[in-house]
């Protein structure tokens, strides 16, 4: 009888091990999806800015002229994207610092870790500025 009970209970506990490792791999499956396809939007994001900001730099634009032009086309392509208001503005920061210095740094004096620093914090007091133009006003009464 007690030989029988211990396997019953031995059986419940692997049985409840099962279920429990199952449940918990499954669900680290599904953030990692949804991580992986944040990052892959981020990279698309910061693709497209870069080759229209190093592309503007290789027109002849200013730096500021190239930034604004980059953040209006990218706008307009990315609005739709519901994926756009819940991305890490500084992570996308950091991406497109990092490509706009490995890509097109040189014509803009930018090098290194410090060009990248450097243009990131430009890129985030732009995206700033940029932001708070496009949201509304409230009107006095």
């Amino acid at each position: 009888m007690k030989k029988k009970l211990k396997k019953v209970i031995f059986r419940l506990f692997i049985f409840i091990f099962i279920i429990c490792t199952t449940l918990i791999t499954s669900h680290t499956e599904v953030l990692y999806a949804l991580e992986v396809d944040n990052s892959i939007f981020l990279k698309k994001v910061s693709k497209s800015y870069t080759n229209k900001f190093c592309n503007a730099i290789g027109f002849g634009l200013s730096k500021e002229s190239a930034m604004n032009f980059s953040f209006e086309e990218n706008n307009q392509v990315f609005k739709k994207k519901k994926e756009i208001n819940n991305i890490n503005k500084e992570l996308l920061a950091e991406e497109i610092a990092i490509s706009v210095i490995e890509k097109c740094g040189y014509p803009i004096n930018l090098k290194g870790e410090k060009g990248i620093l450097e243009f990131k914090r430009y890129y985030l007091s732009k995206d700033d500025e940029y932001s708070k133009k496009l949201v509304p006003l409230p009107v006095p009464n």
